[in-house]
């Protein structure tokens, strides 16, 4: 049975909750354990209130260890800033989980801004904008750290509507848009480079196989026809 890791990423306000529900009936995910913070502080506390954050962040990383202990998927959404999801990331590769990424972002950090701005003024909760302006270049910097560790990639550009701008599996690019967003470009540019170098790598050791076959093979295949040669003449000398 495999053990997944389904990360749905972003700087806040870049629409990282609506991709999680756009995906929330793949079977995978489905039947994955859900750990969000923001929702967990739903449950007995108020966002307002740094106690209850810091409470609910420890309920969540107690909810990781418990899923990399009885080796169960789970999923979280993260603005991938700070070191507890690398750390989540780095444990998550050691254990021998797939890891797959779903990342959201947007053209500049004053879109995300404005977002969370209106959420606000719908009842949601608020980040100031300077956490913001700071999360938005921290989160596409270590979007460069983690992607070529992640088995499963979908980048989407959410800065007018949500587009699917790359996608990977495997090692295998299965959609490269061929005009990317410029937030985007260093990250795709990385996990593109860490496919070419597995695929070469992969290439070098298939050949240095091959090579190791054909020596073990050809002496074989020479005393094979050699035995045939020699039945055959024995054939032929009793036919006489």
């Amino acid at each position: 049975m495999s053990k997944d890791l389904y990360i749905f990423a972003g700087v806040n306000g870049a629409g990282k909750s609506t991709l999680y529900n756009s995906h929330i009936d793949d079977e995978g995910i489905k039947n994955s354990v859900r750990i969000n913070t923001d929702e967990i502080v739903r449950t007995f506390g108020d966002w307002r209130n740094n106690v209850d954050q810091i409470k609910a962040g420890k309920i969540a990383i107690k909810l990781k260890n418990e899923c990399f202990n009885k080796e169960k998927s789970f999923n979280e959404e993260t603005t991938l800033t700070g070191k507890t999801i690398l750390k989540t990331i780095e444990k998550a590769k050691e254990l021998g989980y797939k890891i797959h990424l779903f990342y959201v972002g947007v053209n500049n950090p004053e879109i995300a801004k404005e977002r969370v701005k209106n959420r606000v003024l719908r009842g949601g909760h608020n980040i100031e904008p300077e956490i913001i302006e700071k999360r938005y270049y921290e989160s596409l910097e270590n979007l460069k750290k983690i992607i070529s560790k992640c088995d499963y990639v979908k980048i989407y550009d959410n800065t007018s509507m949500y587009k699917n701008i790359f996608s990977s599996i495997d090692n295998k690019i299965t959609k490269n848009n061929t005009e990317l967003p410029e937030w985007s470009k260093e990250a795709i540019k990385e996990k593109i480079n860490s496919i070419n170098r597995s695929n070469s790598d992969l290439f070098k050791k298939e050949e240095k196989e091959i090579r190791k076959v054909e020596k073990i093979q050809n002496p074989l295949v020479e005393k094979i026809l050699k035995r045939r040669e020699n039945q055959n003449n024995n054939d032929k000398g009793l036919k006489k």
